[in-house]
């Protein structure tokens, strides 16, 4: 009776599906290194989010202490986080449509989309990568509030702050296709930093730098040594969060380069471009055809070496362990020296002090340019698809639009979070700030994980259901992931949250 219940109320969504056009899957693409390099765009904004957090923030401060014991939870998190954005970029290549908009067909029906939303806006709303990138374009240029304001008492950046956000929008408006200017963007970001951060490691560094970082990665020193007590149990449990890529979010972006059923599936265009038709419904092909099933499993696995190649080993494991070995070979002798490390908005800055002490000023003004172009970029994702993308699949998947098309819903969700971000920008601390979101992501993480195993088992065809193998690996992310929370949630937030309030506990 519950099955006919459900089978009258999904009428019209699945009847949609059932007598929507059948797609031809497209060709895909070869699984050589020039496909994966036209597959590197949707990574290349995976590996932009990450170098602007963990990169950026995290790891050169844990270098300069040279508590490097806690390491191995980064290889941890890399194998699980793969395991599930690969099942999220395999159910958009299937279908066609993205993670969260799968969310509604899981109980209670309509609900999980919106709590997506929510949970989005409440997380990444505040602009901490802004806030640390335009701390950076005030030092790199000397240009402050103040320049323009004598006597202001808004913080010194905060021009910067204003012109950046005015740029978001700026770009979102006028973007023909909003996604092709995040690739555009972060492809070159992406080059840039890698090929910055490779020289200032080879010149800073000494094996023993390397070796020590290795041994760390390994679980080695965790082994022999234990616990460092100089090392802080939250920055421990935001490690777990390293890379920091970007979850299941990727899986818009799957759709947006057009992998497998993304070809058939409208773009978010700007408002001087016609706009496109988005469907928020799983779109249909042949699962009978062994041609169209081959092809299929092309575009998974092509997915797959891409995830795997540009975030997995060259963003999660090379990037990370360079940023590592930079901060451990530049900043450890003076945090020996000096028992000091830099705090608040001067974490984002370390790599480029790094940077003019290895290579000399002008390369520490270019690593400062980098780094805030980095982390300036690592904030239009968040608009555009963390906030806006997932809010307006809410919209549409739920059938509240009003009669308005995505495109409507999609720029009023991102104009008011530009707009909040004015004030946002004024009280955000990024290094705080920064931590609560890998924290918070620990726990969608866990969530998506559980979710998107059950998608698949459901939705997909057999030959696309989740293996043996991920499905231990998402396990592992939900009991891991959810408990680690837990237990810091008990045992050290109420000491992190007095510390913060400045009370005495």
């Amino acid at each position: 009776m519950a099955d006919a219940v459900r089978s009258e109320a999904l009428t019209g969504p699945e009847a949609v599906i059932d007598a929507r056009e059948v797609h031809k899957v497209p060709n895909p693409l070869p699984i050589t290194m020039a496909g994966m390099l036209a597959m590197l765009g949707p990574q290349a904004i995976n590996f932009g989010i990450s170098i602007g957090g963990g990169e950026a923030y995290l790891l050169p401060n844990i270098g300069a202490r040279g508590t490097l014991h806690m390491h191995w939870l980064m290889i941890v998190s890399v194998v699980i986080e793969t395991a599930l954005v690969y099942e999220c970029v395999k159910y958009s290549c299937v279908t066609g449509r993205s993670f969260f908009a799968a969310t509604n067909e899981l109980k209670p029906y309509g609900f999980w989309p919106w709590f997506w939303a929510v949970a989005s806006i409440l997380t990444y709303a505040w602009p901490a990568w802004m806030a640390g990138a335009v701390v950076a374009a005030q030092r790199f240029t000397g240009i402050s509030t103040q320049t323009f304001l004598p006597g202001s008492n808004l913080p010194p950046q905060y021009f910067w702050a204003v012109l950046a956000l005015l740029l978001v929008l700026f770009v979102f408006y006028l973007s023909p296709r909003t996604y092709a200017s995040l690739e555009k963007i972060f492809v070159v970001v992406m080059v840039g930093n890698i090929i910055l951060v490779l020289a200032i490691t080879v010149v800073a560094a000494r094996p023993e730098h390397y070796l020590q970082v290795l041994l760390g990665y390994l679980g080695i020193t965790f082994l022999t040594q234990g616990y460092p007590s100089a090392l802080p149990l939250t920055d421990t449990l935001a490690l777990y969060n390293q890379p920091g890529g970007s979850l299941m979010w990727v899986s818009f972006w799957a759709v947006a380069a057009g992998w497998g059923m993304g070809r058939y599936a409208g773009q978010v265009t700007g408002v001087l471009a016609p706009p496109e038709k988005i469907t928020a419904q799983e779109l249909r092909w042949d699962t009978n055809d062994p041609e169209e099933v081959g092809k299929m499993k092309q575009w998974v696995k092509g997915g797959a070496y891409s995830l795997i190649l540009w975030w997995a080993i060259i963003g999660g494991m090379l990037m990370t362990y360079l940023y590592s070995v930079a901060g451990l070979a530049y900043l450890n002798p003076q945090f020996q020296q000096t028992g000091q490390v830099p705090t608040g908005v001067e974490v984002p800055l370390q790599m480029a002090t790094v940077a003019a002490g290895v290579l000399g000023q002008a390369a520490g003004w270019l690593m400062l340019l980098v780094i805030m172009i980095t982390l300036y970029d690592a904030q239009f994702p968040f608009y555009d698809t963390y906030i806006g993308r997932t809010t307006t699949d809410a919209v549409a998947v739920t059938g509240r639009t009003g009669g308005k098309s995505y495109r409507f819903w999609y720029f009023v969700v991102v104009t008011t979070a530009v707009v909040a971000g004015f004030y946002l920008v004024t009280v955000a601390q990024p290094f705080i700030l920064w931590t609560i979101v890998a924290i918070a992501s620990i726990v969608w993480r866990s969530i998506g994980s559980l979710q998107i195993m059950r998608i698949n088992n459901s939705r997909l065809p057999a030959e696309f259901r989740v293996s043996p193998l991920n499905t231990g690996l998402l396990w592992l992310s939900v009991i891991s992931g959810l408990g680690a929370v837990a237990v810091w949630f008990v045992v050290v937030f109420p000491g992190e949250a007095c510390k913060q309030a400045g009370m005495f506990c």
